[in-house]
């Protein structure tokens, strides 16, 4: 999948910028402030219905403009199409495949994948369970598009239910309203815990060969799935015991007045050379060990469906190594990536390589290595 070129218009600082892209690399230099990452957020817009900074689209709107506009065309498995994705002020957004409407990102996701790392993927490893989780899913609905009806199910569940222990009646009729939310979760949350362990075995299968060659061979990394849960391998059997340990858990539930157990609890273990990262991990080891779970992300998206997604690498050079990123480059080679940096040094990275080198100041994109682009007007 290659985006050919795209059109932004009154997107975040830009008025009008249209790009003709390399199917390789295209790499966006810049100060700090001067607009890269907008530009690969309103890649990710177009590609995957949504932002990876802001849920508000009034957010990306230019200054006191009361629509926005992206268009690109694409080549996806020999065929060219027209996506558009329009948005006006109050009103839902629309996007468009040859004049086709996108009714639900899950189509979208379906007929566009994305990888995407951003600066705060770093908390990943540093903070809490939650953004791990969310690491997960994204990774999972990559590949399974009923993994993410499932968990989008189970959340609206499980918030129902959340409400009702906040709020709670005290009457007879309670427990066996409470009893129908556990059913609904033990069946939809063991297919989520089920999509989680798989993809957890096979990104340990994968990762390894991954990390040691980012990592010059010095370092084993190893993602640990905890959860109550993961002993399991049949689903039923963890709907079963999933079911048990909702159960279990209602008095505690009533108490603290919310769900203390199932799949929306679950966490993951990252170590190197048997440490734990989050702990023991320099910033470069972090670092190294998200760009190498978005690697194995790419090498799955593109073996289990035949299909090369589209990555965006915003700040992924800083606290590397010249090794690192040499192998960086090397393992993402013919996928086309769209990457930002500050730092001018690391240009030299690319000039062997097939890419498009683009200057970004003062609102608008020039490209240094020839082509014709549009500088903003």
């Amino acid at each position: 999948m290659k985006i050919k070129e795209i059109q932004i218009k009154n997107f975040r600082n830009y008025r009008h910028l249209n790009l003709k892209l390399n199917e390789n690399f295209n790499v966006f230099f810049g100060r700090n402030g001067s607009g890269k990452t907008n530009i690969l957020e309103a890649i990710s817009m177009l590609i995957s219905g949504k932002s990876f900074r802001t849920s508000k689209d009034k957010d990306v709107l230019n200054f006191d403009a009361n629509a926005y506009e992206i268009d690109a065309l694409i080549e996806r498995q020999g065929l060219e199409k027209d996506y558009n994705l329009l948005y006006e002020r109050d009103k839902k957004k629309k996007i468009q495949v040859n004049l086709s409407n996108v009714s639900t990102l899950r189509e979208l996701r379906r007929e566009s994948p994305l990888v995407v790392f951003i600066p705060e993927d770093m908390k990943i490893v540093k903070e809490g369970p939650s953004l791990r989780r969310k690491y997960l899913d994204e990774a999972i609905s990559n590949l399974d598009l009923i993994y993410r009806y499932n968990l989008n199910k189970y959340n609206k569940i499980l918030k129902e239910k959340n409400e009702l222990l906040k709020v709670r009646n005290r009457n007879l009729n309670e427990r066996l309203l409470f009893e129908a939310y556990n059913i609904q979760l033990a069946s939809l949350g063991s297919y989520i815990v089920m999509g989680r362990k798989k993809y957890i075995d096979t990104l340990n299968e994968e990762i390894k060969d991954v990390h040691l060659n980012i990592s010059d061979g010095d370092e084993i990394i190893y993602i640990k799935y905890e959860s109550p849960l993961e002993q399991y391998n049949d689903l039923k059997e963890i709907e079963n015991y999933m079911l048990e340990g909702l159960r279990k858990a209602l008095d505690r539930d009533l108490f603290v007045k919310y769900s203390t157990y199932g799949p929306h609890r679950d966490d993951l273990e990252i170590f190197v050379n048997d440490r734990e990262l989050k702990v023991f991990g320099s910033q470069g080891q972090q670092r190294s060990a998200i760009i190498s779970m978005k690697i194995v992300e790419i090498n799955l998206i593109e073996k289990y469906r035949n299909i090369r997604p589209i990555l965006l690498l915003d700040d992924v050079f800083s606290e590397l190594d010249s090794y690192r990123r040499k192998k960086l480059i090397d393992s993402i080679s013919g996928i086309q990536s769209f990457i930002t940096m500050a730092e001018k040094m690391y240009l030299e990275d690319f000039k062997n390589a097939n890419s498009n080198i683009y200057l970004v100041e003062n609102n608008g994109v020039k490209q240094l290595n020839g082509g014709n682009n549009d500088r903003e007007q």
